[in-house]
């Protein structure tokens, strides 16, 4: 009988291990119920998201919110109608009806799409930098989607100062060379080793925040995501004199250096939008509130970097960097 009894078990126990093995390869879902559709006979479970973590509103944006397969991340087809309730949630500071609006908050994500687009208007020109945050988060007709990458959305509302700001910009010209500026303090091109050469691959996004992607040493400078507010106008003295749109952007390296940090991580910086001659636009940047520690040592000891009426410690010719970008194709 025991002769019997060994081969069954040991075939027993091989059917154990394969069972196991299935088990492994299509891991259950968890305890949160996922809820989906069929899609070409299986069973699709559904995360959402929504398309980018914040938006900024100048005066209205487009926000976008998808489905996606949970096993792989793809994108899904919806078999039905799905109804969406959007509601604003904790993190929210501004005041609905008196800083913002969203026309509806009722949404669908039709039968055969993906996704669904809502707007979220602006109702004020001038937000109160302590009031001026959304926090939306979607809510699925009986389904408990499971949240993905950004399961809530920050709407930031930006004054419609910065309309024609807002994009990802990438480098143009830099119009403010470390030769030319060397020659005009009689100094060394080696005191200006570290100061910015052109890199056709930088960039510069402005939306709720300034996120920048330098690899030029303007990264020294734009060290990492930084927020910004409206800090009125302000004339640049020269030939010929630059109007320019004063922004406080708080997030970056006053000592415009790789071996130091600022203490203060606030600095004012011009902007405005030019015609590029083509038809299209280009945004000129000037920088003109830092104080170098890696280079200008000449114009630094001539006290050129130091606080004018308004503040700005570079706004001397020859002191300050200036450089156009132009919109990157979305």
């Amino acid at each position: 009988m025991k002769k019997y009894l060994l081969p069954i078990m040991a075939l027993a126990l091989t059917f154990t291990f394969v069972a196991c093995g299935d088990d492994d390869d299509d891991p259950k879902p968890n305890n949160q119920e996922q809820q989906g559709g069929q899609q070409g006979g299986t069973t699709v479970n559904y995360l959402y998201s929504f398309a980018k973590k914040s938006y900024a509103l100048a005066d209205e944006t487009t926000v976008t919110l998808s489905i996606t397969n949970a096993k792989d991340g793809t994108s899904v087809i919806a078999n039905e109608d799905i109804k969406v309730t959007l509601s604003t949630v904790e993190g929210t500071t501004a005041e609905e009806g008196a800083d913002y609006e969203i026309p509806t908050k009722e949404v669908t994500i039709p039968k055969g799409k993906d996704k669904v687009s809502f707007t979220v208007k602006a109702k004020t020109t001038e937000p109160n930098s302590e009031k001026n945050t959304i926090v939306i988060k979607p809510t699925f007709a009986g389904k408990n989607f499971n949240p993905g990458q950004y399961a809530t959305v920050k709407v930031v509302l930006v004054g419609s100062f910065a309309k024609e700001l807002l994009g990802t910009w990438v480098m143009n010209e830099l119009k403010t060379t470390k030769e030319n500026v060397s020659t005009m303090w009689g100094a060394s091109i080696d005191e200006y080793a570290t100061w910015p050469e052109f890199d056709a691959t930088d960039e510069m996004t402005i939306g709720a925040t300034i996120t920048p992607a330098f690899n030029s040493t303007l990264k020294n400078f734009f060290i990492g995501e930084a927020t910004y507010e409206d800090a009125g106008s302000y004339t640049l003295m020269g030939f010929p004199a630059v109007e320019m749109q004063i922004l406080k952007v708080t997030g970056v390296n006053r000592d415009f250096s790789a071996n130091s940090k600022s203490a203060n991580n606030v600095a004012y910086i011009g902007v405005k939008n030019i015609d590029d001659g083509e038809g299209g636009m280009l945004l000129d940047v000037y920088l003109i509130d830092f104080v170098p520690t890696d280079f200008a040592a000449t114009a630094v000891a001539c006290d050129c970097y130091v606080p004018n009426d308004k503040g700005f410690c570079a706004t001397m010719s020859d002191t300050y960097v200036n450089f156009t970008m132009k919109k990157k194709a979305e």
